[in-house]
């Protein structure tokens, strides 16, 4: 398996890579990343407050990740953390998240927040933010819309 940064070509491949979840990413938080990517890429990369990343294997793309500074809580947040199906349950998501908080290390960061929906149907990938080492702070209900609750983990470095 390859890390590596994201491509503009990368896009609708991740897009359809989301699309397989449509309860951890419904249509109104799909619709943030085209305009997340447009920025990152009309960026010069020594300016970027953000970076994505993809997860290859054999060639193709199978999972995606990224960090934005998130100006409201002081924080850099990972973002749009996805494994495609067929690739589930097999590292992808763990090296992808390693590779963000290397590179969040790298930049002098003690800590990164991550948020993702709270519904009974997305119980794993709760559990899975967990036993990795993030340690769930929050949890605000119908936060983004009714049904739609916003879990909020961190994971400190030092």
């Amino acid at each position: 398996m390859l890390i590596r940064q994201l491509q503009q070509n990368d896009q609708d491949v991740v897009i359809s890579i989301f699309e397989e979840y449509p309860l951890q990413f419904p249509p109104f938080v799909i619709a943030r990343y085209p305009v997340r990517w447009a920025d990152y890429f009309a960026s010069s990369p020594s300016s970027s407050r953000s970076d994505y990343f993809v997860a290859e294997d054999k060639g193709e793309v199978v999972g995606h990740t990224g960090f934005i500074f998130n100006d409201e809580v002081g924080h850099y947040e990972i973002v749009g953390v996805v494994v495609k199906q067929s690739a589930a349950r097999k590292g992808v998501g763990r090296a992808l998240l390693s590779e963000i908080c290397d590179r969040l290390r790298e930049l002098g960061e003690e800590q990164v927040i991550l948020y993702t929906l709270g519904h009974p149907g997305n119980r794993g990938t709760i559990d899975f933010y967990s036993s990795i080492g993030f340690n769930l702070v929050n949890e605000e209900k119908d936060f983004f819309a009714e049904g739609y609750d916003r879990v909020a983990f961190t994971k400190s470095f030092i």
